[in-house]
């Protein structure tokens, strides 16, 4: 079992992703795409560029994340809801009851 653990152990090593190699926009452009076994060193990573900028930096870099989080800014990101809201869509209605 111990032999096992340790050749999964390698063979995940390497393909890992090695994010110190990518320059940051790399790093920004693969956000949302990690694979969920590298979102530890690909968060470790950011952290570790993100302490090394100037205030100044790190709220522009902040700023520029958190518009790339949310979508486009003019509107035609938006998500519209199947059904008139009006309780007629057919769904279940919550009670608030047992």
């Amino acid at each position: 079992m111990r032999k096992i653990s340790l050749i999964i152990l390698s063979v995940a090593a390497v393909f890992a992703v090695d994010y110190s190699a990518m320059s940051t926009d790399e790093l920004k452009a693969s956000r949302g795409t990690v694979a969920e076994a590298d979102r530890s060193a690909y968060k470790s990573e950011m952290q570790s560029r993100m302490q090394a900028l100037s205030p100044e930096e790190r709220k522009t870099a902040s700023e520029s994340m958190r518009q790339s989080r949310s979508g486009s800014q003019d509107g035609t990101g938006t998500q519209t809801r199947q059904g008139g809201g009006n309780g007629t869509g057919g769904g279940k209605q919550y009670r608030g009851g047992r």
